[in-house]
């Protein structure tokens, strides 16, 4: 049986080396294109395969990239506030103009399916709602606005027989990665209580959804192996109800899971998103439901920093902004 061709732009990051092992792993080959932003991934070399260096903005290459495909995942992005406020231009480009080419590219040459990894933070600052996939956007950071105009433009290329993009909005994800990142909430504060015993919560109540990066891989599989009509030209939030969760609960979970950890409150927050998500759409169409808690993610970040499985943690490369 021939094994279906998968491309992954932006397969060398946080989330992309965790979905590439799972799509390997389903039985698929894999292709990976990054241009490898935040440094070399020696991760790429355990995994059976293909690399190509490059950027998404490279129009020409992400042609050649994507022949003879029948799948691609768009990942490729600066992420993050941060990083986006630091590079204002690049991340118009790369987040929104790329991307729509790579879509309109990844069509001319007859990609199947598209899925684009954008995010539930597009919601923005929402208190009391209960946030689905038809609500409307209210974006409140650059990162968020340029996420939701490639939503646009992505799925205005539907419906096409032939061509059947998919957009994944995602919770924020947390959990131990091959290229870790410690700008992310969860991962943060596993580190300070772990290294310091001490972790600052602002801003309590404030909710945010939340998904282990193993299971928002997980998600990326059973979109593409859905049946067309359940994901053609849909949206999709990824995470689970059960991880909505607000900051003054999330300090309380880090501090039984490791004990001894003194948990500060400050005032305002240093983030004005506050969302609360619906995922039953993922959850009914795809069946999807989340293996790993957000007291597994916290164990295993804990256990790998006593274990030096992750040297100098306070190092710039695990940390998308701020850093190279």
């Amino acid at each position: 049986m021939t094994k279906t061709k998968t491309l992954i732009a932006g397969g060398a990051g946080y989330l992309g080396l965790t979905l590439a092992r799972e799509l390997i792993e389903s039985g698929r080959r894999v292709t990976v294109l990054d241009n490898l932003l935040h440094g070399p991934q020696p991760a790429l070399a355990e995994l059976d395969l293909e690399f190509v260096e490059g950027d998404v903005r490279d129009i020409g290459l992400v042609g050649r990239t994507l022949k003879g495909h029948g799948e691609a995942i768009l990942l490729a992005a600066l992420v993050g506030e941060p990083l986006c406020d630091q590079r204002p231009d690049e991340a118009v480009a790369v987040n929104y103009l790329a991307a729509a080419n790579f879509a309109r590219s990844a069509q001319e040459m007859g990609v199947k399916r598209l899925i684009f990894a954008s995010t539930d933070s597009c919601y923005g600052a929402r208190e009391n709602e209960k946030l689905t996939e038809l609500s409307p956007l209210a974006p409140i950071s650059l990162y968020a606005r340029a996420k939701a105009k490639a939503e646009a433009a992505i799925l205005s290329l539907a419906p096409d027989p032939n061509f059947h993009p998919t957009v994944l909005r995602m919770a924020t994800i947390y959990g131990l990665a091959k290229r870790m990142r410690f700008d992310l909430a969860v991962n943060l504060l596993a580190r300070e209580a772990t290294l310091k015993g001490r972790i600052k919560i602002f801003s309590g109540e404030q909710w945010r959804p939340l998904v282990h990066a193993a299971d928002a891989a997980a998600a990326y599989r059973l979109a593409l192996e859905a049946p067309l009509e359940l994901v053609s030209g849909q949206i999709f939030n990824v995470g689970s109800n059960e991880q909505n969760v607000q900051f003054r609960d999330l300090g309380a979970l880090l501090a039984a899971t490791i004990p001894g950890t003194v948990v500060e409150t400050g005032p305002e927050p240093q983030d004005l998103r506050d969302y609360w998500v619906s995922f039953d759409k993922i959850k009914k169409a795809l069946d999807f439901s989340p293996r790993f808690s957000v007291a597994d993610g916290l164990l295993e970040i804990h256990r790998a920093l006593l274990a030096g499985s992750l040297p100098d943690p306070y190092s710039a490369r695990y940390l998308n902004a701020g850093g190279r």
